[in-house]
This record gives C-alpha cells, sequence and structure tokens, in this order.
C-alpha cells in the first residue's frame, strides 16, 4: 500500500468483474460448470444442459430475471438450490448408485417407472439402494431437480418478491408439470 496525499491508495482494481452474476445483474444468462469436487462427478455438461433449456415449454418467461444456471461442486446436502437470479444443480456422487429410505420411491415413483432405475437392498439395513446409470442421474439432474428450482425461481418472478412465497408444493408441482410436458422429446433426445 502506498500513500498519495495523505490517503491510502488501493493496491488492486476493486470493481466486481461484470461476469460475477451475484454482483450484477447481466445481459445474458451465465452458464457455469465448476470442478465437481473429491468424490464428486459431473452427469450433465453445459452442452446437455443448453440442449435442455430448449426442450422448456416456457423457457421465454423461466429466463426473466435469471442471470446465471452453475453446475456446481457436489455436497451430501443438497442437489440444486434457487437463489434469486441464479439456479444451481450439483455434481453427483463418484459411484452413481445411492442409498436411500423406502419413502423415496413412494415419493418419487417416476424414478423406476419411468426412468427404469434398478433396486436392490443395501448394505444398510432398512435402506433401498438405487443403481443409477449416467443416463438415468442426468434424467434425474435436469427433468427432477433443475426444473424443480427453475419452478422456485418461477414463483419468484410470477408473486414478485426475493423469496418464493409458495415454496415447496410449488416447485414440486411445477417440475411434475414439466417433466409430463417434455418427457417423451426429453428421451427422443437424451436416451434413457
Amino acid at each position: 500500500m502506498r500513500v498519495r496525499d495523505g490517503r491510502v491508495a488501493k493496491k488492486n482494481n476493486w470493481t466486481p468483474d461484470h461476469r460475477h452474476y451475484y454482483a450484477r445483474p447481466q445481459s445474458e444468462i451465465q452458464i457455469e460448470r465448476v470442478h465437481p469436487g473429491p468424490g464428486y462427478r459431473h452427469v450433465v455438461t453445459v452442452a446437455q444442459l443448453r440442449e435442455f433449456i430448449t426442450l422448456l415449454p416456457d423457457w421465454d418467461e423461466l429466463a426473466v430475471g435469471l442471470d446465471a444456471i452453475s453446475i456446481w461442486s457436489g455436497n451430501e446436502r443438497w442437489l440444486g438450490l434457487s437463489n434469486p437470479g441464479v439456479v444451481v444443480i450439483t455434481a453427483w456422487n463418484q459411484d452413481l448408485w445411492w442409498d436411500v429410505e423406502p419413502d423415496f420411491l413412494v415419493r418419487e415413483p417416476w424414478v423406476t417407472a419411468q426412468l427404469g432405475v434398478e433396486t436392490g437392498p443395501a448394505p444398510d439395513d432398512g435402506l433401498v439402494e438405487l443403481r443409477w446409470t449416467l443416463p438415468q442421474a442426468r434424467a434425474y439432474m435436469l427433468l427432477d431437480v433443475l426444473v424443480h428450482e427453475l419452478g422456485h425461481h418461477h414463483d419468484r418472478m410470477t408473486t414478485g418478491g426475493t423469496d418464493a412465497p409458495r415454496g415447496e408444493p410449488y416447485a414440486i408441482g411445477y417440475a411434475e408439470r414439466v417433466r409430463e410436458a417434455i418427457f417423451p422429446e426429453y428421451v427422443d433426445r437424451f436416451g434413457i
């Protein structure tokens, strides 16, 4: 640091990068994919995400107020996140298979019925093992997690708030409606 005319001069340029979507609104939607992190892998590429967006029936309405979609590092807490203007999906466990509570299949019956994910008993007593393939995991991330988080964004945009006032029920219903509308075309383009 230097002192000029009795004032400390800043050493670096402290102006936020114009592409930093949390710092300033974007003129176009930024799509980024960061390193998946140790023990994780990405199941969605940027090209697949861009192609998937073309399937969404109300994309022009969804794009309003959306600054970025991020394919983020994996973690143990969540698969997707929606902040004002930013939607995030995460990386998947390196090992594609999951151990879940049996009620997961009650809440998400389409995972076995439409995606055809095989199940079996998990090593931990009382759990069910979901044996995902890479295309099935990709379909789940795009058709469920991403669309669910876009549902929260849609909720914010249509109610004019920074919070998603209709919450989880709205996002779940939104994801189910969109999935039902685009599933056949998704399968034609991406396969399962």
